[in-house]
Parts: structure tokens; C-alpha cells; sequence
């Protein structure tokens, strides 16, 4: 049975991964901004799942924890009814009592010596935590729920082509179990490209609010600069009008061409100025 499971849970991933693309596909992440890490883990993590876990109420704490700590149990674990081995349908109630067993039994107290009790713990009451607000239990109930609906879309096409192939309209997710299992890899497909869009908008988010800050902080300099240019003008504005002062009172902008100097005539009636004399000019 192992392998059976082993080979149809590669069959669901390829077939997700192939629809993926189709127009019909449900995705929340537009076209385009899809990260290839994602596939590339939750293919690996799909191939090394082997058969269809126990029902959890029957788990002991032991495998309760291991059950949490799983391949693909970061897929696995973003659905927080998966999480607490719930179906999506459950109610509050079942919640709630679901919570508390699971708590007891992966809590670390009850597990000496097993170091991924405290981890399980954690995320056992991430989960409750998640789901116990009405508003992201609808959330995290609509993602399921279209996960659901969309295999239910791709079952019923199958079946189509093959009607119109003529051939017997057997698919493997007739089989309830197998039914289910390809539910849950549609879930935890959607509930890792829900995580993917969550931390694209987070980053840009980080990113608009670093440019605001990044223009507000020029903003200020600038204001800074201002004021401290205007103070220093300020500042040296009456050592300025002294030194004005100063200049304009020691005669600053006034000629400094000195007075003509009358040459003093011999007594007979010559002076210094031999070529005036010649010309018979006064001086």
C-alpha cells in the first residue's frame, strides 16, 4: 500500500503542477511573480510522503510529534486543521477539543528527552491560535474548501476526456482515500502560494515604507540645511555691516587721486617743468 500511495501521490503533484498553469488553475499568486522554489520543494516533499497517516485522535504522543515534524511538514503544517488532525468542516467545538488533547499529549512535560516536543507544542498552538478567530477560521475553511472544489473540477474533467476517448471514466480519485489525499495536496499547495503572496506583499510593503522613509529623511536634511546656512548668514550679518562701517568711515569709495601740486616758479620766472615752459603753458 505504501508504494501505491507513494506513486499516486507523485501522479497528484505532477498533475498540480501541470494545472497549475491552466486558465481553470486556482492560484493566489498573480502570473509572473510565482517563486519556482515552491514547486521544487513541495514536489520533493510530496515524493517522499508514502502512505496516508493514521486517523490523529489514534496517535500516540510520540507520533503525534514525529507526525508535526514529517517530510513536507512545512506544506503540511500551514493548515492549521491538518495541524490539529482536523477536517475543514470542523466546528469550534471540535477545535477546542482537539486542541486540548493534542497539547497534553505533544506538550514537553509529557515527553522528556524528546527534543521536538517543544516544537510541536508551538506549532499545535499556532494552530488552535490561528483558527480560534472566527474571521481567519473562515479563511483558512474557504481556502480548503476551494482547494475541494477544484479537484472536484479536475476529477470531472478527466472523466470527460475520457468519455470522449471512449474509455471506461475511472480515475483514481474514485477511490475516497485517494479522494482525500489529493485534496490534501491541493490544500497545502494553496496554503504555501497563500504564504508565498503574504510575504511578497510584506516585502513590498517593507520596501514602500523604506522609500518613504529614505525621501523623508532627505526632506529633513535639507530643512537642516537650510536653517543652519540662514543661521550662519544670521550670525556673521552684523560683522558684516561693521566692517562696512568701518570701511565707509575710513573714507571707503571715495577717489584717493591726490591733489595737483602747483611747481614753485624760479625767480626768473622758470620752473621745473621745462616742457611746459617750451610750450608756454601755465602750471
Amino acid at each position: 500500500p505504501g508504494v501505491i500511495f507513494s506513486a499516486f501521490f507523485r501522479r497528484c503533484v505532477h498533475r498540480e503542477m501541470a494545472s497549475s498553469s491552466a486558465s481553470n488553475a486556482v492560484t493566489l499568486v498573480p502570473p509572473g511573480q510565482q517563486q519556482p522554489d515552491i514547486d521544487a520543494e513541495l514536489a520533493a516533499f510530496m515524493t517522499e510522503v508514502h502512505a496516508i497517516q493514521k486517523a490523529s485522535e489514534k496517535m500516540t504522543p510520540g507520533e503525534q510529534i514525529e507526525r508535526l515534524h514529517r517530510p513536507g511538514a512545512k506544506y503540511f503544517n500551514l493548515n492549521p486543521f491538518e495541524v490539529l488532525g482536523l477536517d475543514h468542516k470542523a466546528s469550534s467545538d471540535d477545535v477546542h477539543k482537539a486542541y486540548r488533547r493534542m497539547s497534553v499529549q505533544v506538550h514537553p512535560d509529557k515527553n522528556p528527552g524528546n527534543d521536538l516536543a517543544q516544537s510541536a507544542f508551538e506549532i499545535v498552538k499556532a494552530a488552535h491560535e490561528r483558527l480560534e478567530d472566527e474571521e481567519r477560521m473562515s479563511f483558512c475553511q474557504r481556502i480548503c474548501a476551494a482547494a475541494e472544489d477544484s479537484v472536484e473540477k479536475r476529477v470531472a474533467k478527466d472523466k470527460k476526456k475520457l468519455r470522449k476517448e471512449g474509455k471506461e471514466e475511472d480515475v483514481p480519485e474514485d477511490d475516497p482515500e485517494k479522494k482525500g489525499l489529493a485534496v490534501k495536496v491541493m490544500i497545502s499547495r494553496m496554503f504555501a502560494e497563500f504564504e508565498q503572496r503574504k510575504r511578497q506583499l510584506e516585502e513590498r510593503d517593507q520596501q514602500e515604507r523604506k522609500r518613504v522613509k529614505e525621501e523623508q529623511a532627505e526632506k529633513e536634511f535639507m530643512e537642516a540645511l537650510a536653517k543652519r546656512e540662514q543661521r550662519m548668514w544670521e550670525k556673521s550679518r552684523q560683522k558684516r555691516v561693521n566692517g562696512w562701517r568701518s570701511w565707509s568711515g575710513s573714507g571707503g569709495g571715495k577717489s584717493k587721486i591726490p591733489n595737483k601740486v602747483k611747481e614753485e616758479r624760479r625767480a626768473d620766472g622758470t620752473g621745473y617743468n621745462t616742457y611746459n615752459d617750451e610750450q608756454g603753458k601755465e602750471y
